[in-house]
């Protein structure tokens, strides 16, 4: 059927191809945009510029080859612009300018429960761990301890929620530090705002924190004996319609929590 609308509302279009940055669109309007970022989501392309900002559309699946060595090596000391939108590219922008400029740099990344912004922190980490030396033994010491630090925090920190099956309850702030010569020598995480009713109490279809899910299902059961627990009781705090898959997923994360917690 027809839709009507009043004037104000309508939007100048233009049926082009997509662009990779929407200043690049020839009418710039709310309207053009979401088509742009529709259109190349579509194709996979989930990143998009807004000039220096990088726009990203989660897209629910492994894009293969997206992320890798390669495409660090690839983005090394190309200007935004030069290559297809990319974190790899904001962050090798951001790198430049603290080793020419020696100033402090600083990533904003924000966005709706389910956008990606816990993956889009690990993607860019991993491309500043990679440009500024990974070759270093030291660097990739720190690298790697900055990576394992997130599995951690998200079992203490992550929940399952409505949209979002691994969203973070919390807020944080990563500072990666660098010497004189722009190789890697330290970095942190300072957390705040943690959403601690979460503990005792969550909506329908929703889960508490993942450690208590994780400690069920893959505790020894003479450990679980010694603490009182079992697998087959009905907590009041836990109680979710949890799916045999995410049951799975508990044992294996639990393992791999346990594994990093004890080294």
């Amino acid at each position: 059927g027809c839709h009507s609308c009043a004037p104000d509302e309508l939007r100048l279009r233009f049926d082009g191809e997509s662009c990779q940055d929407n200043t690049s669109l020839v009418y710039l309007n709310d309207a053009s945009i979401l088509q742009n970022l529709k259109a190349r989501h579509q194709e996979d392309a989930i990143y998009t510029y807004t000039a220096s900002v990088l726009l990203a559309v989660n897209p629910y699946h492994n894009v293969e080859g997206l992320y890798s060595q390669d495409q660090c090596a690839r983005y090394r000391g190309k200007h935004i612009g030069a290559l297809p939108p990319h974190p790899y590219a904001i962050a090798d922008a951001a790198y430049r300018a603290l080793v020419r400029e020696h100033k402090n740099q600083a990533f904003i990344i924000s966005g709706e429960s389910g956008a990606g912004k816990t993956e889009t922190a690990k993607i860019v980490m991993q491309y500043l761990g990679f440009v500024s030396g990974s070759s270093s033994s030291i660097t990739a010491q720190i690298q790697q301890r900055i990576l394992q630090a997130q599995p951690i925090l998200e079992s203490f920190g992550n929940a399952v929620t409505m949209r979002n099956n691994n969203s973070s309850r919390f807020g944080k702030y990563n500072r990666i530090f660098f010497d004189e010569t722009g190789t890697l020598v330290d970095a942190g995480v300072t957390t705040y705002l943690l959403e601690s009713s979460r503990v005792v109490t969550h909506g329908n279809l929703e889960r508490s924190y993942h450690c208590f899910y994780e400690m069920l299902s893959g505790l020894a059961e003479e450990k679980l004996s010694q603490w009182q627990l079992s697998r087959e009781k009905q907590y009041i705090i836990l109680s979710s319609d949890t799916k045999p898959s995410e049951v799975t997923k508990d044992q294996a994360e639990y393992e791999r929590t346990w594994h990093i917690q004890s080294q």
